[in-house]
Parts: C-alpha cells; structure tokens; sequence
C-alpha cells in the first residue's frame, strides 16, 4: 500500500443551502454539518459552526447572529463560508497528512462561471492544496449505483433545501439540465405563514421544518394526521401550543413539487431518442432531502406517468458518488503511469 496520501488526501465536498457534506476515504467517513455559522456582532467573532450554530436559531441575543453563507449552491457570504469550510475541512482531513488536501466539489450544472472561482477561492483560502470540479448529477447518479459512465442515460433529480436540479445524465457527462430556484426552505417558509394565518400563531423555521419532516404529505389518508407544537400568540403575545393538522399543511407542498414535475418535463422533451427507451424502462431517480416527502412519489408518478425512484441515502449519495468517482479517476491515471 502506497502512503501518497500523507503528502497530501482527496476529498470530496458538496455545499448545500440546509447542509454540507465532506467524505473522506482515508478516514472512512463523512462530515455532515447544518451550513450556519453563529457570529457576534460586539466583536466580530465567531461563535459557532454548524450543528451548534443551527442549535441557536432563534434563541440568541442580540448581538449574536446567525448566518447562512451558502444558497442553492452559491457562496453569499465569502467571508463566513470561509470560516465554516476551514471548519469542516478541519473534521474531515486526516491527522497524518503533511500538506493540505485536494478538494472535489460535487456542482450543480446551474452554476455559473463566476460562482464557481468564488467557490474555488473560498475553498483554497479555507486550507485546499486544489480544487477539482464535479456535476453533481453524475455524482449522484453514481452514488445511487446508476450506470452513469455508460453511454445510456438517466435523469436524476436532485431536491435540495434551495434549487432543484434536474439533469440527463450519460457518459459520465450532463447531456441535458434545467435548474430551479426554488428548494425545500420555501416550504418551511410557507407552512409558517399558513400556521400564522390559519392558527394565529408565531413559530420559528425550526418548528416550521419539524412540521414539514413530521406531517406534510401527498397521501389523503395521512392528511388528517395533526401535531402539537409551540409558538406566540400573535394576538396576545403570549406563548401558547395549537394542534396543527396535515391537512392543512398540505398546500405548502405544491409549489416545489409543480416546479419539480415541471423542469423534469422539460428534460424529456429535451432526453434523444436513443435514450428515451432508457429513461421510461428505469424511471426519474430522485435524491435531495425533499424527496423524502410522504407521498411525493405517488404525485410525482401521477403528473408524469412515468416511474420515479428514491434514493436509500438521498443525504449523502452526491458526495459518497463524487468520491467513488475521484478514485476511479485517480485509479486510472495511475495505471496509465505505471504503463508508461
């Protein structure tokens, strides 16, 4: 066994709106951490970083902030992602290594080019040795065991906390993607409204997501499932718990799901003929932490007519794909050396 890696290990990166994942080979594992950063505005300093920092959501001070520096993808606060992704990279990389890591970031086709050197720097000033860049639909299409590398095609869709990704996968290339700005977050936004409105009644984004993981479904029969939760009386002021039914969270689920059906018919109006058959034999693949939603296959299944897979692990699966990926090519190209 060759010890390259203390000069230097590969990891593989996929920046999320709600969460950011490392996979590191060399430690068998991956980080997985909320992508929110606490700051104190007295001083500047920064109080904490991921699941500490998203643990303080509305319960902090006044002078205590928290940030989100990553949305649908893009770094909009350099200085913050900074500070999380030294972080992050900190966890994942392995003790014994000498010199700074090589990074690969699993990136969505939407993605322009200026965003990707912000990434790039960010990255690199976060403590990279370099930057590689990978689709993440390919990575993803990896991660779930999909023949990604051949010449066949599927279509992987990618729901995340702030875009939705859908892309036509082939040859270890994108053939056709449509991107969405729109994610899991508006559906956490639109059940705080509806809980306000509809029960009069303050709740937070963390409640708001406790409801959409808990109660929010496509199923009729699971719709009159209800929850009780905590907020403000937005009357009275005072703190107070309401019965909260699925019934009528369900609206809330809509708007994502329609742009969801409606970008994957834009790429089968776009999928080749040689691929169709492909496509309609092995169905749509899902992943993302929406696809988890009760129900959104079925709907799915109904709006399309076409079949629509899951992934086991729809979390992880870019960046645990992006990884097999990078040793495959590492693997490659030192075959092709030792052959010369």
């Amino acid at each position: 066994m060759g010890f390259s890696w203390i000069l230097g290990e590969d990891l593989t990166l996929d920046l999320g709106t709600s969460n950011t994942l490392i996979y590191s080979k060399r430690k068998d594992g991956k980080v997985i951490e909320p992508s929110v950063v606490a700051v104190d505005l007295n001083n500047y300093e920064i109080v904490a970083v991921g699941e500490k920092a998203k643990s303080m959501e509305g319960k902090t001070p006044d002078n205590i902030i928290t940030l989100a520096p990553i949305k649908g993808g893009k770094i909009i606060n350099f200085e913050i992602a900074q500070v999380m992704l030294t972080n992050l990279l900190k966890k994942a990389k392995s003790s014994f290594s000498i010199f700074h890591p090589k990074v690969h970031i699993a990136i969505s086709s939407g993605i322009s080019e200026v965003d990707r050197r912000a990434i790039e720097d960010c990255v690199i000033y976060s403590g990279a040795r370099s930057v590689e860049f990978i689709p993440s639909a390919v990575a993803s299409a990896i991660g779930m065991g999909l023949p990604a590398l051949d010449p066949s095609g599927n279509i992987v869709v990618n729901i995340g906390g702030g875009t939705v990704d859908v892309s036509l996968v082939s040859l270890g290339g994108v053939v056709a993607s449509k991107f969405v700005d729109i994610g899991g977050d508006s559906i956490d936004y639109d059940i705080v409204n509806i809980v306000k409105n509809k029960y009069e009644l303050m709740i937070d984004k963390e409640t708001a997501e406790f409801i959409k993981i808990n109660l929010s479904s496509f199923i009729s029969s699971n719709i009159s499932n209800n929850l009780s939760i905590f907020g403000r009386d937005i009357n009275s002021g005072m703190p107070r718990n309401a019965m909260i039914y699925g019934k009528d969270i369900t609206s809330s689920l809509f708007p994502l799901f329609n742009a969801v059906s409606d970008a994957i018919k834009v790429i089968l109006e776009k999928t080749p003929p040689s691929m169709a058959g492909n496509v309609l034999r092995n169905g749509i693949f899902l992943t993302g932490g929406c696809s988890k939603i009760n129900g959104c296959v079925e709907y799915l299944q109904n709006e399309l007519r076409i079949g629509i897979n899951v992934s086991e692990s729809p979390l992880t699966c870019t960046c645990e794909g992006a990884s097999i990926l990078t040793n495959n090519m590492k693997g490659k190209s030192n075959r092709r050396k030792n052959n010369e």
